[in-house]
């Protein structure tokens, strides 16, 4: 039988077709991910990232009812996500693609590479049927390290330390057999690894307001959420900025998948 929707049910059926369909990961696949830029304030309403050899971004956007005028206002909101992902969806429910006046729509979706979802809930298992495969963009390497930023960030309270536990891991991940050795890493190639370079350093205040990034707050702040931890040991040097992050093996298990470094 099929069930009565609100627009948020929706939701789920589409963090599993993205989990399943387009083998975004679990642990990056969620809703409502801010992407505000100055006086731009947008917002996906699903999410995922894939990790398969390469990073790909997917954001979906849609209504539970989609009649002329509303599909005509969410493909005009894809359009700006298509700045920011690989793969950019419109969705609605399966009420909405039983009209005849979204032909038009749905063409141009076609023209600009926005794939069109079709979403059903059943007592008995969610359906969501791609009628229109999205076509994959261009997406400026900057932009996109931004958003994958935002992802990571989302369900984190403390953002600097966490961003440098994460790529201290994917450091170790990339240069050491983890299986033979519990490495250690110098906290400054950590810090290169990840805020090499102005450019960066300003989109992740974009992302989490104004702090500063200099490398010995950077440091303190590390110091503070995970100084006293289980996932880590910090061995001190004459320079806090050559000190070594080791790994415990709570530490390796807490580690996500890489999403900042190539």
């Amino acid at each position: 039988m099929e069930l009565k929707m609100h627009e948020k049910d929706l939701y789920p059926a589409l963090e599993h077709f993205l989990e399943n369909k387009k083998n975004c990961l679990l642990e990056y696949v969620g809703t409502e991910l801010s992407l505000k830029r100055g006086k731009t304030n947008l917002r996906a309403d699903v999410f995922g990232v894939s990790i398969e050899g390469e990073k790909l971004i997917y954001l979906c956007e849609g209504k539970k009812e989609l009649r002329h005028r509303s599909f005509g206002k969410v493909v005009g909101e894809a359009v700006e996500l298509l700045k920011y992902a690989d793969y950019v969806y419109v969705f609605g429910s399966t009420d909405s693609f039983e009209r005849d006046d979204l032909e038009d729509q749905i063409s141009r979706c076609k023209t600009l590479g926005i794939g069109v979802l079709k979403v059903t809930l059943h007592e008995n298992g969610n359906v969501v049927k791609e009628l229109l495969e999205a076509r994959r963009n261009k997406v400026e390497k900057m932009d996109k390290k931004e958003v994958l930023l935002r992802v990571f960030v989302k369900e984190t309270d403390k953002p600097i330390s966490d961003i440098i536990f994460q790529a201290a891991y994917e450091y170790i991940k990339l240069n050491y057999d983890t299986d033979v050795e519990m490495p250690c890493v110098k906290y400054i190639q950590v810090y290169n690894s990840i805020f090499a370079g102005e450019q960066f350093k300003e989109r992740v205040r974009n992302v989490i307001g104004e702090h500063t990034l200099d490398d010995r707050d950077v440091r303190a702040e590390f110091q503070r959420r995970y100084g006293g931890s289980p996932y880590v040991r910090i061995d001190r040097m004459a320079d806090i900025l050559d000190d070594n992050i080791c790994f415990t093996e709570a530490g390796m298990r807490r580690g996500k998948s890489p999403i900042f470094l190539d």
